[in-house]
């Protein structure tokens, strides 16, 4: 392997004794010998530190350090001197950029890169990544469009026809019947936004015309407005089982700013989605938070290996962060985790055929899966598990607060969980 990321005969010899345990933590053989001789390995991450998506780009970046830090603070007290080493682009969340970056850090010699996130980033650079042999490992993109077997594409997590399922189902249990759609014009949004509307009509809902509004949009008195025009229509002509499906990224905080001044968009229930689950930018803005709390605004997002409150990676980031991370920050900790363990396998090799299949292995491995793999054809998570967000107002401050989990299997069956295992 060239570049910063060539690793060392040593280095081969020490990641064939490192090795996970089924929590995600370091293990050793302590009988093997180590070198102390220094080498490093380069990872490179795609974040979107700032732009539309800060919020779990901001997540991913402490999630990544301290895993970084786990991996370091373990291989120090074993006394040797290999490090991980992280090089964190911002991507702005703008595909453009996200492909400069990229570009950027093939230039470095970086051959496994964690990101981008948004789904229309990967859209953008994965031509780039298949036709240089970088492997990219996305831990929030969903875009079900973006599902290509093949390709150098890896992705933590379930595409949105799951999450389709669940919040279709959530909201048809929840007595909706009728859907008015709003949603962010991109390849993520429109994906998600067709994959919803499909499963809500599989189960017998109707679903009208919404308000597609271009990633650009600042000001969205004029979106607003026509939702406001389409909800006022549904409510007439179908009564009160009509309800707001939103699919949008850190611009829920404008859109609920200027929807509050709506009579109609405020007697009905508002619906999110992943990208709006644990978003900081809408309980830290008191105007946006007072609509989701008076909408019961409910928001799915995908559970992954750490999300488990009490575990030690968890914690960790919670305290740097000063926060609950969303779900997808986590598995960008799990990325990280996972790519070192193909490391392990495969050695000093710039094959991309033997770095793709040594990851779909570690994953396999990391995960507990019990055939030996948690991805599909496609390299996705195959089976999703999804939390439930609403927003709640307590001591004059807001907070997230969960209510309800469910199960989507791999043929799309949702089974929601008894409220008794909420923590």
């Amino acid at each position: 392997m060239t570049g910063v990321v060539r690793i060392t005969a040593v280095i081969v010899l020490l990641l064939l004794v490192l090795g996970f345990s089924t929590s995600g933590s370091l293990a050793l053989d302590k009988t093997t010998q180590l070198s102390d001789t220094q080498s490093e390995i380069v990872i490179g991450a795609l974040l979107a530190l700032t732009g539309d998506r800060s919020s779990l780009g901001e997540a991913s970046k402490a999630a990544l350090e301290i895993a970084v830090e786990d991996t370091n603070e373990y291989l120090a007290s074993i006394g040797s001197e290999m490090r991980m080493r992280l090089i964190i682009e911002d991507t702005k969340t703008d595909p453009a950029v996200a492909l400069e970056k990229l570009q950027n850090l093939s230039k470095e010699g970086v051959k496994i890169v964690i990101g981008p996130g948004a789904s229309a980033e990967v859209k953008a650079v994965k031509s780039y990544a298949d036709e240089n042999d970088i492997l990219l490992i996305s831990h929030a993109s969903t875009a079900p469009s973006l599902a290509i077997p093949g390709d150098n594409v890896f992705r933590f997590c379930t595409d949105d026809t799951y999450q389709a399922a669940a919040i279709a189902n959530r909201m048809w249990d929840e007595g909706v019947s009728v859907l008015v759609p709003m949603w962010r014009g991109d390849v993520w949004g429109d994906d998600l936004t067709n994959a919803t509307n499909e499963s809500f009509k599989a189960l017998g809902g109707t679903v009208v015309d919404g308000v597609r509004y271009n990633v650009s949009t600042v000001n969205f008195s004029t979106a607003i407005y026509s939702l406001n025009s389409k909800v006022a229509e549904a409510i007439a002509q179908y009564g009160d089982v009509v309800a707001v499906h939103l699919i949008a990224f850190d611009e829920v905080v404008p859109i609920f700013i200027e929807a509050q001044n709506q009579s109609n968009l405020s007697d009905v229930s508002w619906y999110g989605c992943d990208a709006t689950a644990l978003n900081k930018e809408l309980v830290q803005n008191d105007q946006a938070a007072r609509f989701a709390v008076r909408t019961g605004f409910e928001c799915p997002l995908f559970e992954c290996k750490q999300t488990d409150e009490t575990g030690p990676a968890m914690r960790k980031i919670k305290e740097k962060l000063g926060r609950t991370p969303e779900t997808y920050a986590l598995a960008a900790y799990d990325a990280l985790l996972v790519i070192t363990r193909a490391y392990q396998a495969t050695g000093e090799t710039d094959d991309i055929k033997a770095l793709k299949e040594a990851v779909v292995d570690a994953a396999g491995y990391y995960y507990d899966s019990e055939d030996g793999s948690v991805l599909n054809k496609a390299g996705d998570m195959k089976q999703g598990n999804y939390d439930f967000w609403v927003v709640e107002e307590a001591e004059s401050a807001f907070m997230w607060k969960l209510v309800a989990k469910c199960v989507v299997s791999s043929h799309g069956r949702v089974r929601f969980l008894p409220t008794a295992v909420l923590p």
